[in-house]
């Protein structure tokens, strides 16, 4: 589709009419204040780009960037020598669309006070910068920086029109002095609102539709304005409109996140309709429309939040009524082979020349991204493929490939020095350094086993559960030490800790979440769970099963 810039005079009154809300796109120096350090790490073999490795060399850091990279570097005095034999260096990975110290997409959060369609209307708030709600965990930074993560592009998860993403580095200090671009992209979603407009499907497509359409007309109205401003009708500003005119205009993608396969040819024929230059994000079910998504070309961010086989479209298809003589049950038989779908999906996709970026998206823990390209590896996905996924088309799909993805001169020095190889499961992360900061990473600690005669819990579950209060899912995000639980729940209305303990077989979990109880008493068998959810805020005792999802502990 050919774009076309906007004339001088349409701009100068589209920057009075946001009050200089303008896109924001810098690269900056070391943050905080920290003195210039001018590092040389020697004798390591570098992993320059995928499918181009110099076994033995030195990079020469200044100033946050790479100022020379190569087997014959002239090392300055001043520089402070790493000697990195035995050590390989990757480029800093890129997980593009993290939901790290972002609220969910459907509801307000901190710092939306002066976005004025956010006040009032969660998940309606494409105004709102997630840099401007970003508000990170200390630990949760350690653990992505833990894994070979330097920079993190954030997304929303969930709403209809929940903000516009950023792309941030994850050094230490002030979240906002590491912004590298904002806005990103806007985002879509899918999800409607509980108890509001739009609620259902057909309206929240609706919605989409006439929002886009708005900002399209506001579009031509600002630009007969600057033709003619004495001889026609001021245009009038809604904060919706300013927020998607870019977006109409063609100056900014955007990310359509949807993952089932009637939503992915749903959202296809929503942009091809309003002619926006899109991302898919998400599309777990995307192998299920590969010959679709292979025609549009389009990049796609593949999330590897793999969802329970039985949430897949046609899981029912699957499943025989009885099982063969001498096979496996039909349920165990029909989910491992759905199992196995998901996982190859990103092999999938790329196999059929689409463009593919790998991404925590949805996971409970950003940090679980390593185990799942593992998991996507095992199915077919090669180590050059998932390392340019977590490289160079991320840098590409945040705009800043000029400065990230790669280990070459004048780039960013956002590197992962690591002992092994990246994706090997006993890969060990000795340092990253983020803008030519340097982090030194301990070593990973063991999981504690369970006791002697309980189960480990340990890992990510998935629930579906019909309540008095209406069907609702939960993710669950359980540690467990010893027979001691903790973690994480996470429903329709957003976040919640979850606590409890095992004894043998049988697990109790307690929760609150938004002022509603839940107690949780089940018995695990192997990744499954089974029992009862009951809470003083409605009578019934309600059935509850729950699957530990791939990439899980067990």
């Amino acid at each position: 589709m050919t774009r076309h810039a906007l004339p001088a005079a349409l701009v100068g009154a589209l920057l009075l009419a946001t009050n200089a809300e303008a896109q924001i796109q810098r690269v900056q120096a070391p943050a905080d204040g920290q003195e210039t350090t001018v590092y040389a790490l020697t004798d390591a073999r570098i992993v320059v780009m995928p499918g181009r490795v110099m076994e033995r060399g030195t990079i020469l850091i200044r100033d946050g960037r790479i100022e020379a990279v190569g087997p014959q570097v002239a090392i300055p005095a001043d520089a402070h020598r790493l000697d990195m034999t035995g050590h390989t260096v990757y480029p800093g990975l890129i997980d593009v669309a993290s939901t790290l110290g972002l609220p969910p997409g459907g509801s307000a959060g901190a710092g939306d006070g002066n976005n004025d369609d956010a006040a009032g209307v969660p998940g309606l708030q494409a105004r709102r910068l997630a840099a401007d709600v970003y508000r990170p965990d200390d630990s949760a930074l350690d653990a992505l920086r833990a894994i070979g993560v330097t920079t993190v592009g954030l997304a929303f998860k969930g709403g209809v029109l929940p903000g516009r993403s950023a792309a941030l580095n994850l050094g230490a200090g002030d979240p906002h002095l590491q912004i590298l671009r904002s806005p990103v992209a806007v985002q879509v979603a899918l999800e409607g609102r509980r108890g509001g407009y739009p609620a259902t499907l057909m309206a929240t497509q609706a919605y989409l539709r006439q929002a886009f359409l708005d900002a399209g007309h506001y579009r031509l109205q600002l630009q007969a304005f600057a033709r003619n401003p004495s001889g026609g009708p001021r245009p009038v500003h809604t904060a919706e409109q300013q927020a998607l005119l870019p977006a109409v205009s063609g100056e900014l993608a955007v990310w359509i996140e949807a993952s089932r396969e009637n939503d992915l040819k749903r959202m296809m024929a929503f942009a091809e309709e309003m002619g926006l230059d899109y991302v898919l994000l998400g599309a777990q079910e995307g192998y299920r429309v590969v010959d679709e998504l292979a025609a549009e070309g389009r990049p796609v961010i593949v999330s590897l939040d793999f969802p329970a086989p039985g949430a897949v479209t046609g899981r029912a298809f699957h499943s025989p009524v009885t099982a063969a003589p001498g096979q496996a049950m039909p349920r165990a038989a029909a989910d491992s082979m759905i199992t196995r779908a998901l996982h190859a999906n990103p092999a999938t996709l790329l196999g059929a020349g689409i463009p593919i970026a790998l991404s925590s998206h949805g996971l409970f823990q950003p940090a679980d991204l390593m185990d799942r390209v593992r998991l996507a590896m095992e199915a077919g996905l090669s180590a050059d493929d998932a390392l340019g996924a977590l490289t160079l088309t991320p840098a590409r799909l945040l705009g800043l490939e000029a400065v990230l993805g790669s280990i070459e001169a004048g780039k960013l020095a956002n590197l992962a020095v690591l002992e092994g190889d990246l994706f090997a499961e006993d890969a060990q992360v000795r340092h990253v350094f983020v803008e030519g900061r340097r982090f030194d990473i301990p070593d990973r600690e063991p999981t504690p086993a369970a006791a002697p005669g309980e189960v480990n819990v340990s890992g990510n579950w998935h629930a579906n559960i019909s309540s008095p209060m209406g069907a609702f899912s939960l993710q669950i995000r359980l540690q467990q030490e010893g027979n001691r639980v903790t973690g994480q729940l996470t429903g329709p209305m957003g976040p919640a800790p979850v606590q409890g303990d095992v004894d043998g077989a049988a697990v109790r979990l307690s929760s609150s979440m938004a002022g509603l109880t839940l107690r949780i008493h089940v018995t695990v068998d192997d990744n499954r769970m089974s029992g009862t959810v009951s809470s003083p805020d409605f009578d019934e005792t309600i059935p509850f099963t729950a699957t530990r999802t791939p990439g899980g502990d067990s």
